[in-house]
C-alpha cells in the first residue's frame, strides 16, 4: 500500500489518501508514522497507525477539556465517556498527558483549595468538596498543606463578617452560640473563638 496523496486541512490534521482510501489524521499521526507520498505502508501498520491517530485525538479533546474547565483526570475520563469513548482509551488519553506533564492534579487541586478557602469554607470542607471531585487522597492532603495562612484568615472574615450581620443584634451568648455553629457548618475544625 502507497500513500498517493497527502492534503494539509486545517491548523494540524491532514487527508492522507492510500489506495484510493482517505484518512482524516492528526498531524502527530503523519509525522509518527512518515506518511508521506510515495511511502509504503503494510496494512497492519495501517491499522496501527489509525488507532493512534484515535487515540491522538482523544488527548486533544481531553487537554482541550482540561485547559477550558480546570478539571482534573477523574473528571476529564467521566466527560469522555459521557462522549462515547471507550473507558480504556480515555484511561490512556489522560495517562499519557499526565506522564508528559501537561495535567496538573496537585496544581489544580491547589487552586481550588485556596479559592474554597477565601469563600469563607474551613479545611474539613475544603477536604470534602475536594474528595467530592474525586482528587486523589494524597493530593488532598498536599493541597491543604499548601494552603496559605492569608487564604484561611481572608474567609474567616468574610465569614464573620457576613454572620455578625444576621446575629449582630442577638445578645452576647447567643451570638457567640450561632458564630460556633456557622463555623462548624463551613468546615472549621476549631470553630470560632472571639
Amino acid at each position: 500500500m502507497i500513500v498517493s496523496r497527502l492534503t494539509k486541512l486545517k491548523e494540524s490534521t491532514y487527508e492522507v489518501e492510500i489506495e484510493n482510501e482517505v484518512y482524516v489524521l492528526d498531524e502527530e499521526t503523519v509525522l509518527k508514522y512518515r506518511l508521506f507520498k510515495g511511502y509504503e505502508i503494510s496494512s497492519d501498520l495501517l491499522k496501527e497507525c489509525i488507532q493512534s491517530n484515535e487515540l491522538e485525538t482523544i488527548k486533544k479533546k481531553a487537554y482541550s477539556y482540561y485547559l477550558r474547565y480546570q478539571k482534573n483526570a477523574y473528571e476529564i475520563i467521566k466527560y469522555l465517556t459521557d462522549r462515547e469513548i471507550l473507558y480504556s482509551q480515555a484511561l490512556e488519553a489522560v495517562n499519557e498527558l499526565e506522564e508528559k506533564g501537561l495535567l496538573n492534579e496537585l496544581g489544580l487541586a491547589v487552586l481550588v483549595a485556596g479559592s474554597l478557602a477565601r469563600n469563607s469554607n474551613g479545611e474539613k470542607m475544603i477536604r470534602y468538596k475536594l474528595k467530592n471531585r474525586h482528587f486523589k487522597n494524597d493530593v488532598i492532603e498536599a493541597s491543604l498543606m499548601q494552603l496559605t495562612e492569608e487564604d484561611i484568615e481572608e474567609g474567616k472574615a468574610k465569614l464573620y463578617a457576613k454572620a455578625m450581620k444576621r446575629f449582630g443584634k442577638l445578645p452576647s451568648y447567643e451570638q457567640k452560640q450561632k458564630l460556633k455553629e456557622v463555623f462548624y457548618r463551613h468546615g472549621y475544625i476549631e470553630g470560632f473563638s472571639s
